[in-house]
């Protein structure tokens, strides 16, 4: 399916533009119209904000502090999209729950990293980067330090499983495969095991007009596996991660799988996640 419609994620937070110059860039390269969405809620709070009073007052001067930004980035927003159909809107509440509704309604959402999780000095209070779990929608997430201009799907690397949550990945990312100037198919296999279904994803690619190439890592469990993931882009230079999102809802908690929760924590690059 084309990308016409991309839901990005916008917070007071300092990646912000680094994930709206993403959002231009791409809906400019598919011609596709920008669903900006700024939560006032804060993400995260100071690891010091402990006790119930504490962590309300934080979140009450954050939230009013982020109303109060909201003009000077929808500013932000009009300048950089100059030119491209977009729409500016502002909410409060579970960033999640909220980004999810509206993904129903988008082919492509882009959201940061939780630097909050990989940071002990900080709670984190919603985890945007727990959307793909939540729609069907693939979700681009960008590391924190994603450089503004830095090309995306040049050089892609596909995480390939036999399932449901890597073949809906895969079929999501066909706008970025199609103009790649290089595709690897990953396939990471217990020990004795050769080259998993690789093969057969790359022959299929090849009926797409898509040449793949196909490589096989070994590892044991799942985070592992999300290690090697990360050590083989790196061995690439992937500038676009192409992987399922594994994991499950418990009591309105967003479990992840090994893999991805490895991925999640440690990626250095724009990983499109599907589930």
């Amino acid at each position: 399916m084309p990308i016409k419609t991309i839901l990005l994620h916008m917070a007071n937070d300092d990646a912000h533009a680094s994930r709206l110059a993403v959002a231009a860039a791409l809906a400019r390269r598919f011609s596709a119209h920008v669903e900006a969405l700024y939560i006032a809620t804060p993400v995260s709070m100071p690891a010091g904000a402990t006790g119930r009073a504490a962590s309300y007052g934080y979140i009450a001067e954050a939230t009013a502090i982020a109303h109060e930004n909201a003009e000077r980035i929808e500013a932000e927003v009009s300048v950089a999209l100059d030119g491209v159909s977009h729409r500016w809107s502002v909410d409060e509440g579970d960033h999640v729950e909220l980004l999810a509704e509206r993904a129903t309604y988008a082919d492509l959402a882009i959201v940061a990293q939780s630097a909050a999780e990989r940071s002990g000095e900080r709670v984190p209070l919603h985890v945007p980067d727990r959307l793909p779990l939540a729609t069907a929608c693939p979700t681009l997430v960008l590391p924190p330090d994603q450089p503004a201009t830095a090309p995306i799907g040049r050089n892609v690397l596909i995480a390939w499983k036999n399932g449901r949550e890597a073949t809906h990945a895969v079929r999501n990312a066909m706008p970025f495969l199609e103009t790649a100037e290089s595709v690897t198919v990953l396939t990471v296999t217990p020990p004795g095991r050769r080259d998993g279904d690789g093969p057969a994803l790359v022959d299929w690619l090849g009926r797409h007009g898509i040449a793949a190439a196909q490589r096989t890592e070994t590892a044991t469990g799942g985070g592992e596996v999300g290690d090697r993931i990360l050590s083989t882009a790196a061995d690439l230079g992937a500038d676009l991660l192409v992987m399922g999102a594994y994991g499950h809802s418990r009591l309105r908690e967003l479990v992840l799988g090994g893999a991805t929760r490895s991925v999640l924590a440690g990626m250095p690059l724009p990983t499109l996640m599907s589930h």
